[in-house]
């Protein structure tokens, strides 16, 4: 026996045996690493499956109508919730209740500032329809040297206050809640584009409580939206001091708005594959990490009790 060899042997034991490592990493991964990739890319074909198999509604817009020359079109279809009805204050006092409303009004743009406002409201037990004259000023529809909220200046900025309408004696202020927000339309599961403004806890001039959130059309300014309740001078051309109830909601429109459409069927599909495929991926790294510490920590018991048996060898031998 040579001296290397007696030395080979009488130190046997006492020195951990190297490890075999891979020469490339592509040969062999990591058993957790191959898991978490193998989970990762079951659980892209089961959304993609699962998407496949509930496809989203396609989009279709409201009814769009030819418009006349200088003139934009809207129409605002009631919409409740539950068994709520629509309430309407009358300007003698009396109370009318509904549970079915149309709003339709017209603006035509005349020489300088001037226009002609058509509008229409039907329900259950009560139809009007006036036109009034009134004018454009700085982008805001008056009428009897009273704003309207049926249209106003869209140039606005987020959480900006602007005064929708203001009498001798009384004002209505609102906040701009967004520039781009997505109010619903009576055509399901869709929304409008929309700069956004309300204004809460406060009252008409008559002193009936008031809530309003308003959508505007950004590009001309045009009521697109209206919830809660609504005061106008408008509507007391109408003979209606207060509407409220539900909210109106576009069911058509002129073919010279460019409006835009959300659908929101989309949207919280986004959102809920989003959020799944968040605590998937979650899961999947506390998982891999969990192995990983279980499997090193299983290699050290298993190196430790190896050495301990080869001490044990070594002291019989």
């Amino acid at each position: 026996m040579s001296f290397k060899n007696f030395f080979e042997q009488s130190i046997r034991g006492w020195l951990p045996a190297e490890p075999k490592i891979p020469k490339t990493k592509f040969k062999k991964l990591p058993t957790p690493v191959v898991g978490f990739l193998v989970a990762s890319l079951a659980v892209a074909l089961f959304s993609s499956v699962v998407l496949l198999m509930n496809p989203l509604t396609p989009l279709s817009v409201p009814s769009i109508a030819k418009s006349t020359p200088n003139s934009s079109y809207v129409e605002l279809k009631g919409v409740l919730q539950q068994n709520n009805s629509f309430i309407m204050v009358l300007t003698d006092g009396s109370h009318i209740s509904s549970k079915n409303l149309s709003l339709t009004y017209w603006i035509t743009e005349k020489s300088g500032n001037e226009c002609t406002i058509k509008i229409a409201l039907e329900c259950d037990k009560f139809t009007k329809e006036a036109t009034i004259d009134g004018s454009i000023v700085d982008g805001n529809l008056v009428v009897d040297s009273t704003r309207s909220v049926f249209l106003i200046n869209p140039n606005v900025t987020k959480n900006q206050y602007i005064m929708l309408t203001e009498t001798q004696d009384w004002q209505l202020t609102a906040n701009v809640q967004s520039t781009a927000g997505h109010p619903s339309i009576a055509l399901e599961p869709y929304g409008v584009t929309a700069v956004m403004v309300s204004s809460h806890l406060t009252r008409t001039q008559e002193g009936w409580p008031l809530s309003v959130i308003l959508g505007y059309d950004p590009d001309t300014g045009m009521l697109v939206y209206s919830g809660y309740s609504l005061n106008d001078v408008l509507l007391k051309k109408l003979g209606i001091v207060l509407l409220l109830g539900g909210s109106l909601e576009l069911s058509s429109y002129s073919d010279n708005l460019n409006l835009e459409f959300f659908n929101w069927d989309i949207f919280w599909a986004r959102v809920n594959m989003t959020t799944i495929w968040f605590f998937v991926q979650l899961v999947l790294v506390v998982a891999t990490a969990v192995i990983t510490v279980a499997l090193f920590i299983s290699r050290k018991i298993r190196e430790k009790r190896q050495a301990t048996q080869d001490n044990v060898k070594l002291l019989q031998s």
